[in-house]
């Protein structure tokens, strides 16, 4: 945390403290909460939330009931105003992109999406991004405190370029932190995707309790990210987590990032595919003989049914995942794990049958491994475009009250 140098700073620093609390709790927080958490006295705390008050930076109401049914006054919980700033996020990813407008906590007021055309160049994606923001921009009149930018990789965030991703219309070293400074006047934050998700995840997610977890996520790419001590690694230019391209056969095929053999090689939705077509003459009653090209969301669901033909296409997308995800533990030692990935009907098999597969690769130390469920789903890394910026704010980089 950054040393206040004189008595305003101090107090805008307790002032974002309190704020950092309030947008990241998962429960109602109140004066008394805030005054246990943080050691302050309950009078430092009033001042401090009378003048975010004032400031419309919070706001407050009344619970209809007290805790545990006692009797006395109501308690007073604080949340974000409706006039607090936000911030605006933005998402790359092979096909489409996002823009979203968020608060500080995560909570998303307004986006829109955008397909892209077939023939993308550098300029026509630039082009793209900025209508798209002006839009959203326009439709607010809070302020906005920043820009985050998550995007398929490689990137580096330190030059803020988007580098060479495979399969993305042979675009390369796009300086889009420049360009999106330069066209918003606002502070501009590059992270790969997977890494934006982890972040989110902690920030706002089911990562909230643990300091150290991995992120995986899965799309049309796989992508991992890591959070040490509480704080999201991304290695030394943003470039860390990018298991979908490392190599689980050496004399696999070749990749279009220039590898052999990469995960996401056969961990994908056209090997499933082609392993539900190997199964069709066997299991002649299944489903799958009305599908023509079953989704993402179809063989998920089939697979929650139980349907054999598409336990048996995830159970092997699986595998593939398990082989890449050992090698990752046997290096780093990870207790935690969470999965993100767009599927809204609650079902948890994937994980579980991740943990079926680790349990198997890592024998001495897979029982206490957990693999849980992503909160956010596939939106992590689109919240995470906005969580990128509200973790400067916290850490006291950005946005001085």
């Amino acid at each position: 945390m950054k040393i206040p140098e004189t008595t305003s700073d101090l107090s805008s620093s307790i002032d974002i403290m309190l704020v950092h609390l309030i947008a990241t709790s998962r429960r109602p927080v109140s004066r008394t909460d805030l005054a246990n958490i943080t050691g302050l006295s309950k009078m430092a705390v009033g001042n401090h939330v009378s003048t975010l008050l004032k400031k419309g930076i919070l706001s407050q109401e009344e619970s209809r009931a007290n805790p545990n049914g006692s009797l006395g006054r109501h308690p007073v919980y604080l949340k974000l105003s409706s006039t607090s700033p936000c911030i605006l996020g933005v998402l790359i990813k092979r096909n489409y992109c996002q823009a979203v407008l968020t608060n500080i906590s995560g909570e998303i007021i307004d986006m829109e999406k955008i397909l892209f055309p077939q023939s993308l160049t550098a300029e026509s994606l630039l082009a793209l991004l900025f209508k798209m923001t002006d839009s959203i921009i326009s439709h607010s009149q809070r302020q906005i405190i920043g820009c985050g930018i998550s995007c398929i990789g490689p990137i580096n965030n330190i030059t803020g370029c988007i580098l060479n991703p495979p399969d993305f219309y042979g675009i390369e070293n796009l300086p889009i932190v420049s360009a999106f400074e330069e066209h918003t006047g606002l502070s501009t934050y590059l992270v790969q995707d997977a890494n934006a998700g982890g972040l989110a995840e902690k920030l706002y997610g089911r990562g909230i309790p643990y300091d150290d977890f991995m992120y995986l996520h899965i799309e049309n790419g796989i992508g991992l990210s890591f959070i040490l001590n509480g704080s999201l690694f991304t290695g030394f230019s943003g470039q860390s987590g990018e298991i979908g391209h490392t190599s689980i056969n050496f004399n696999g095929p070749k990749c279009t990032c220039g590898n052999t053999g990469c995960l996401e090689l056969y961990a994908n939705l056209n090997q499933m595919q082609d392993k539900i077509s190997q199964l069709l003459p066997i299991f002649k009653e299944s489903p799958f003989h009305k599908i023509k090209n079953p989704d993402w969301n179809q063989i998920l669901s089939l697979a929650s049914d139980k349907d054999p033909i598409a336990i048996a296409a995830l159970d092997e997308f699986c595998g593939y995942l398990a082989h890449a995800l050992a090698n990752v533990l046997t290096l780093l030692d990870f207790s935690t794990i969470i999965v993100g990935y767009n599927y809204d009907h609650g079902s948890d098999i994937i994980e579980k049958m991740l943990g079926t597969r680790l349990r198997h690769f890592l024998r001495s130390s897979s029982e206490d491994i957990k693999i849980l469920h992503s909160q956010l789903g596939g939106n992590a890394p689109l919240i995470g475009s906005a969580a990128i910026v509200a973790n400067e704010v916290f850490q006291q980089r950005l946005w001085k009250i």
